[in-house]
């Protein structure tokens, strides 16, 4: 019997909930009562903030303990409650996937951004547009027409956004480059001794288990394999080609990174489009019953998770991209050693892509994913 049900009661789950149940309660509400998916609700903050703060409490076991004996009052986080939009970043990896790709910033970016286009409350879609692009290095120069739309203070204030996204970035890519190139050195070592070489990977594979069970951790562990492959086998052809491979390499790039910017724009037009579908239902004055609203808000959840994946997987692939960048161009280093080096980041990548899930793996894990795939699955036709 617990004291209090309020926590259990915000997140729609029973008191003797599994942790897991907890953490993909969380993830369907925090997605159902997130700011950006109701602009329209003023108190749309606070319900996710009340989200946040039940699974802070419920997922942390000393906490969840004190709050089922002795209610809401004594199980305060020491620290405090944490930023529930920080806590938001679990749903593409989460915490664990921190020493691979750094922690996801474009959703915090774009609501930078937001903030500062409300400042004389006359931001519109197209300037916000601009932000966006700032954000996530689209565009790095605003329209002139689009520019004149803002006033000074929020172009000044653009401009600093952008110069502290710029420096945030290089600090990220310089602490990701030098965990990726520990490990690296450590993969080198143990490559001379077969038994201390099948310990790293024995490892390394145990680590990508526990990833593969995040959410989108499958998804991640795919891009992260990707992006290491292509880097090192460019790297390492080049050495036979006299630089060729890596001028051909780079505008395979820069195609890639076009056609993610087109995914992340026409995923996002289709989610515009289906509220413009809703909104022109209630014009007509359709009424939609409880199943039809659960419905439309379920699809909608999808597209939402949808357009975030793509624009955080943009993000990883130009952080890592980067980050093998420093590892194998940095020219203090000597030639052989890099060859070692993209060797190794070669069998890693390797460990990354062959990862996958059991049945029973994907049941567990699967919750933002099925709402994503069944939002933006075209049916057959019949």
């Amino acid at each position: 019997m617990v004291k209090d049900t309020e926590y259990y009661d915000v997140l729609g789950i029973s008191p003797d909930a599994s942790a897991s149940d907890i953490k993909k309660a969380y993830r369907k509400k925090a997605m159902l009562t997130h700011p950006d998916k109701n602009p329209n609700d003023p108190e749309a903050a606070k319900k996710f903030q009340e989200v946040g703060e039940a699974y802070q409490v419920l997922s942390d076991p000393d906490l969840r303990s004190r709050y089922d004996e002795f209610g809401k009052d004594q199980a305060l986080p020491e620290e405090g409650f944490a930023d529930p939009s920080e806590m938001f970043t679990e749903m593409f990896g989460g915490e664990n996937f921190k020493d691979w790709i750094g922690e996801l910033s474009m959703l915090k970016d774009l609501t930078e951004t937001a903030e500062v286009l409300q400042v004389d409350g006359n931001g519109n879609g197209e300037a916000a547009a601009d932000g966006a692009a700032d954000s996530t290095d689209l565009q790095h120069k605003a329209d002139s027409e689009k520019s004149n739309k803002l006033t000074k203070e929020q172009r000044e204030q653009l401009v600093q956004l952008r110069e502290k996204k710029r420096a945030e970035k290089l600090q990220r890519v310089e602490e990701l480059s030098k965990k990726l190139d520990a490990r690296l050195s450590k993969l080198i070592l143990a490559m001379k001794d077969e038994a201390a070489f099948q310990k790293f990977i024995t490892e390394l594979d145990k680590e990508i288990d526990d990833l593969k069970m995040e959410s989108f951790g499958l998804e991640l562990l795919h891009v992260i394999g990707k992006v290491y492959h292509v880097k090192a086998n460019a790297y390492l052809r080049s050495k036979k080609t006299f630089g060729l491979t890596r001028i051909v390499s780079s505008l395979r790039e820069k195609g890639s990174t076009a056609k993610s910017a087109w995914n992340i724009l026409s995923t996002a037009l289709d989610a515009q489009n289906t509220m413009e579908e809703m909104a022109k239902a209630q014009e007509k004055g359709e009424e939609w019953d409880d199943y039809q609203r659960a419905e439309f808000e379920r699809k909608m959840t999808g597209k939402f998770v949808a357009t975030a994946w793509v624009s955080s997987k943009f993000e990883v692939q130009g952080v890592l991209r980067e980050v093998c960048d420093q590892i194998l161009q940095d020219k203090s280093v000597p030639s052989k050693e890099r060859s070692l080096k993209a060797q190794a980041l070669l069998i890693m990548s390797n460990e990354f892509l062959k990862a996958e899930r059991s049945e029973e793996d994907a049941e567990e894990a699967r919750v933002f994913e099925e709402l994503m795939y069944e939002a933006t699955t075209k049916p057959k036709k019949r």
